[in-house]
């Protein structure tokens, strides 16, 4: 047998990375969620999803829709689900939870957990609220240089063909906050239809989704809304000088939350979801790209997003929505806003 030369020696060492056994990298594991489209997941995935799948080796596989047609959707799926998880709001996560088709979560899982603000926590145990902006009048501060005070405001001549209302399944919203600023009661709903038919020959317009708003800004069609705290930063960012005017009657808060499907074999993935939108630097990019304030307790904004990013102290003064009653009677008010109000509305 011939000697190892230097040079058969330099091949050997040379070829031998080619001959070890390649070590496979396991296949990421897929996670059905519910969730907004368009910028809205465009943000989401930038943000906070691709992160996560990243981390844990994950792919999220996206069921678009607005919550309420993926609540609608979990629902008609009992028992044989989809999806592992959806994205809820308030209104819907208190239904989801009434039909028992959310499942409870382990907050011991749930990364980060422990820095969230207290009224996040659901005392049930069903997954925390991890998004929250607020809801109010927001207007071009270019435009508008003396905005509405008061939801009651927008009934001043002044801002006659300035205004728009809108939102996919948002009557009643308007509805109760409407009463509850003319009334002081969010109950009285009767006043709240005849206020909204005073007011809807003159408005600008009514919108859809965020981009049908986004897009009647631009355009100029009106410069004056009722819309959400956390929009006005994503049009910032889109060039369009939006700002958010608290009324003194208060504004409302709108929560988001992530819950876990009832029969998901993902649940300990659902946690490490939730819990990713609670890391520190996840939060200021849900602050930067959708104007989300930080539910972690710990997270300081820089200055540039402090100045246009409601503050928790804020939030604490904003009131809820009485969803018990909203659940109870949207659907009669729906029929009595497509006979009563749409018929004023322009398009």
């Amino acid at each position: 047998m011939s000697p190892i030369g230097r040079r058969s020696l330099i091949a050997a060492v040379a070829a031998a990375p080619l001959a070890r056994p390649s070590i496979a990298r396991a296949e990421p594991i897929p996670l059905v969620l519910g969730t907004n489209g368009g910028e809205e997941y465009k943000t989401m995935y930038e943000a906070v999803y691709s992160g996560f799948e990243k981390k844990y080796n994950a792919r999220i596989v996206p069921v678009f829709g607005d919550a309420a047609t993926l609540l609608n959707k979990v629902i008609a799926e009992r028992g044989r689900p989809s999806m592992d998880c959806t994205v809820a709001y308030q209104g819907g996560w208190l239904i989801g939870k009434a039909e028992g088709v959310f499942t409870k979560v382990d907050y011991k899982n749930i990364p980060n957990a422990d820095t969230i603000y207290d009224f996040l926590r659901d005392p049930d145990g069903y997954a925390p609220f991890c998004n929250f902006t607020a809801w109010g009048i927001c207007y071009n501060r270019d435009e508008i240089p003396h905005p509405p005070q008061s939801f009651k405001d927008l009934w001043k001549p002044a801002y006659k063909g300035q205004v728009m209302i809108g939102g996919i399944y948002h009557w009643q919203i308007h509805l109760t906050a409407f009463a509850y600023a003319w009334t002081g009661d969010q109950t009285k709903i009767d006043v709240a239809f005849d206020k909204v038919k005073q007011l809807a020959p003159d408005l600008a317009g009514f919108y859809g989704l965020t981009s049908d708003a986004q897009s009647k800004f631009q355009q100029g069609i009106g410069n004056i809304a009722t819309w959400y705290s956390r929009t006005v930063q994503r049009l910032n960012m889109a060039g369009i000088p939006l700002a958010f005017q608290t009324p003194e009657e208060g504004a409302f808060i709108y929560p988001q939350c992530y819950q876990a499907v009832t029969g998901t074999n993902k649940l300990d993935l659902v946690e490490k979801l939730i819990g990713e939108l609670f890391d520190p630097e996840v939060s200021v990019k849900l602050a930067r790209l959708n104007g989300y304030i930080p539910a972690n307790r710990n997270v300081k904004l820089p200055p540039d997003l402090a100045r246009d990013i409601l503050t928790y102290d804020d939030v604490l003064k904003a009131h809820n929505w009485d969803w018990a009653f909203i659940n109870a009677n949207q659907d009669a008010w729906l029929s009595r806003w497509n006979a009563e109000v749409r018929p004023l509305l322009k398009a």
